[in-house]
This record gives C-alpha cells, sequence and structure tokens, in this order.
C-alpha cells in the first residue's frame, strides 16, 4: 500500500467533487441593480481522507468509507452586497439601493449638452472630505484658479469621484442647479444629500449612470 498512490487518488477525487464557491455578480435590469444568486461551493477533507483510506487498507476492511466534504461559503451574497447607485442623466435623479432594495432617492444636477455626465457602470475610486477644487484641463476652465475648501467651494464639502476620468458625485452651493442638466459632466447634490450620501457609499461601491 503507497501512501502517495492514495493521496493522488483522493486529489482526483477532490478534482472530481470539489465544486467552487459562486458569489453574486451584479447587473443592471429594469434600470435596477439585480443580483445573480450565489452557491455554496463544497471541499474534500484530503487529508483526513488520506488517513481514513490508508487505515481502512492496512487493517484490509472492505467496509464503505465516508469521506467528510465541508461547505465553503461564497463571499459575495445577495444578502451581504453593499450599497449600488444608478444615475438616470435624463431625469437628473440618483437612486440608491441597498443590493437590490431600493434606499433613497435624490435629485440631482448632471452635465450639460456640451459635457455630458458618461453612461456605464463605474465606480467610487475616491472619497474626499472638504476637498479642493482644481480647474480641469478644459477650455471652459481656463484662467480659473484652486479653490480651497469652504463657503463657495464648487464642490461643496464633499467628494465621490469616480472610475470615469475627471467625474465625481459632488455637493454644489448652487441648490437652484438641482434638477437640471447644467453642470460639466459630474453630479452635483445638495451639500446636505452630498454628505449623508457620503458617509453611506464606499471604495468600490458601483456607480450606473443611464440615459433615463
Amino acid at each position: 500500500m503507497s501512501r502517495r498512490k492514495v493521496s493522488a487518488y483522493v486529489s482526483r477525487l477532490a478534482r472530481r467533487f470539489d465544486r467552487a464557491p459562486v458569489d453574486a455578480q451584479l447587473s443592471l435590469r429594469r434600470l435596477k441593480p439585480w443580483l445573480s444568486p450565489s452557491r455554496t461551493g463544497v471541499l474534500l477533507r484530503q487529508k483526513p481522507a488520506v488517513r481514513l483510506i490508508v487505515a481502512a487498507l492496512t487493517a484490509n476492511r472492505r467496509a464503505p468509507i465516508r469521506l467528510r466534504q465541508v461547505a465553503v461559503d461564497p463571499k459575495v451574497t445577495r444578502a451581504n452586497f453593499g450599497p449600488v447607485i444608478v444615475i438616470r442623466r435624463s431625469s437628473n435623479r440618483l437612486d440608491l439601493y441597498r443590493g437590490m432594495s431600493a434606499w433613497r432617492l435624490f435629485a440631482v444636477a448632471t452635465g450639460q449638452h456640451t459635457y455630458p455626465t458618461p453612461l456605464g457602470r463605474f465606480q467610487i475610486v475616491v472619497k474626499w472630505r472638504n476637498p479642493w477644487w482644481y480647474p480641469p484641463n478644459s477650455p471652459w476652465a481656463a484662467g480659473e484658479k484652486p479653490i480651497p475648501p469652504g463657503p463657495g467651494n464648487p464642490l461643496g464639502t464633499r467628494w465621490m469621484g469616480l472610475s470615469a476620468p475627471g467625474v465625481g458625485i459632488h455637493g454644489t452651493p448652487n441648490d437652484g442647479s438641482i434638477g437640471y442638466s447644467v453642470s460639466h459632466g459630474c453630479i452635483r447634490m445638495h451639500i446636505p444629500d452630498a454628505e449623508w450620501l457620503f458617509v453611506r457609499v464606499r471604495i468600490g461601491t458601483p456607480v450606473y449612470i443611464v440615459a433615463a
């Protein structure tokens, strides 16, 4: 009896019967987040299996051997999925979800015709409190100077930068712009709304921007 051969046999059993866990996957259906069901995996405990088989062979026992498998939980499930943002560009609306459940809706401002807010799937990549505003490399900002935090800062008090270059969700001191397509591509919110949202999203939060 070769322990090495038993180990190789158990490895083949594991390759045949092990099942990897499957995480829930996010997509957008009818403009709402949808998560595919996750699936628990199973894993053969190989070392105990080898010991049981070697012991049975050594004792010349022919009774069936029950090998133990353990459950492997997925990391991402419908239950533990975090916040998801859906921005409706034409409606100037931001919808916040907990996974697939609606949480809160906000009126926002989005990009004007010449500087449209980009469409697609993005994520939050940076979060800043009391941000500086720096003029972007764009004709509309030519000659502008950086603006420190404080009253009149065009970013308000919170910045949530997206993976779309130069685009973010932020507060604005210009409350009258909310509900209109007047920005240079960013998503503006009332300052209290941006502060509320800031503490409920995280780096990596998915952001869908749709044309609706």
